[in-house]
């Protein structure tokens, strides 16, 4: 293991969790249009005079989000040097690169060209693939050699994996939809919403909880085919999995019935955030033991 490298990596992928929850606090705020129209300048600034609170928001989070950009690709670049040798490691730093930039492309477009909600609310999906390949990154750089072979998943949960991962970033784009709609509190009530009329906005809350409980029931569901099938990593990940879900569902409720504080939704995004890396993780062991006992064979 390459100690000074291991570190630089969890650091970076620190970062990039920054990174996602100060782009949740502009969205939160409604800070997107802080610095006007202009990028990368702040109303035609480089670093703006008198800011409002929006500005600063949106500032801070263009300058975290360039230097972290910059961490990712001295870590891209340090990986090619260090492991010439792993494929799977580069192709990680490359994942992780290639996302952060496309994010970047969006997240200017959207302030330049004032893109559609349905396009915006692919910025955040695209972020949480950077992180997990960060995450990823990160765990290869750290784990013996051959440890990633010793234990192979079953064909049924590897499957159920696979879709899990898909479907989580389906009810992750649905949850960005409902914020970038304005549909946060479109729903009166919990768990099904209450009105008498549905407006567009309350349809959008709606399908997305629906959606977001499927999920949780999924959730579960992958949980007890690991503990049933006896495989100790993706029962251990699964834990953890079933754990960030559940306190996921429990913000998703505070939010709705009463949790207006800024810090609620981010908790909200920051538990999404730790699930999707879990998840991501025990996808790509499961594609790698597949992989490895198909070449024992």
């Amino acid at each position: 293991m390459n100690r000074k490298l291991s570190i630089f990596s969890a650091f970076v992928t620190f970062t990039m969790m920054i990174v996602l929850l100060m782009g949740g606090t502009v969205t939160k705020t409604d800070s997107g249009n802080g610095c006007g129209t202009d990028w990368p300048l702040c109303h035609g600034e480089l670093i703006p005079t008198n800011p409002s609170v929006e500005t600063m928001i949106e500032y801070s989070h263009r300058a975290v989000t360039g230097v972290v950009g910059l961490l990712i690709i001295a870590l891209c670049l340090w990986t090619l040097v260090a492991f010439k040798e792993r494929l799977d490691i580069k192709i990680f730093a490359f994942l992780a690169f290639i996302f952060m930039l496309i994010q970047s492309i969006v997240g200017a477009g959207a302030v330049v060209w004032q893109q559609s909600d349905l396009v915006m609310a692919l910025h955040f999906g695209i972020s949480l693939i950077s992180f997990a390949s960060l995450l990823i990154l990160t765990i290869l750089i750290m784990e013996r050699p051959g440890r990633e072979f010793r234990e192979s998943v079953p064909a049924f949960l590897r499957k159920l994996l696979y879709g899990l991962l898909i479907y989580t970033l389906i009810v992750v784009y649905t949850g960005a939809f409902v914020r970038h709609v304005g549909a946060t509190y479109a729903c009166v009530g919990w768990p099904i919403c209450s009105q008498p009329s549905m407006t567009f906005e309350a349809w959008v809350q709606m399908i997305h909880r629906i959606l977001a409980g499927l999920l949780f029931f999924y959730t579960l569901f992958v949980h007890y085919m690991a503990i049933r099938l006896k495989h100790r990593t993706t029962r251990t990940g699964m834990l953890f999995a079933t754990f960030f879900i559940s306190c996921q569902v429990a913000t998703g409720a505070w939010i709705v019935l009463g949790g207006h504080a800024t810090y609620v939704p981010l908790l909200h995004a920051f538990l999404i955030t730790c699930y999707f890396g879990v998840i991501s993780y025990l996808a790509y062991h499961a594609f790698r033991t597949r992989k490895a006992n198909s070449r024992l064979h």
